[in-house]
């Protein structure tokens, strides 16, 4: 039972740490992209996969420690939800 507790203890910061890596990436690629003279805005793309890319090991981490609840997972299914539900502009 010893050698589980390491592998939570192991995935817990592994997910811990995906979440600002994702975030200071998300950023830096919108600062490239703004610096090499793209276009103004975020743009759809960009928040949908970043809602995914974060909900995701929010998700495993809540999961892991027995703290998923259906509150939360609502919450967090309808933030989804919206980014990929919602209509382009275009």
């Amino acid at each position: 039972m010893a050698q589980m507790a390491g592998w939570n203890s192991l995935a817990n910061i592994f997910l811990a740490s995906a979440i600002p890596i994702v975030l200071i990436g998300g950023f830096w690629t919108r600062h490239l992209i703004h610096k090499s003279g793209g276009k103004g805005g975020i743009g759809w793309q960009y928040i949908r996969y970043t809602v995914l890319a974060l909900s995701l090991p929010i998700i495993g981490l809540l999961a892991l420690n027995n703290a998923l609840s259906s509150e939360a997972a609502t919450v967090i299914a309808a933030s989804v939800g919206f980014a990929f539900g919602r209509r382009d502009d275009s």
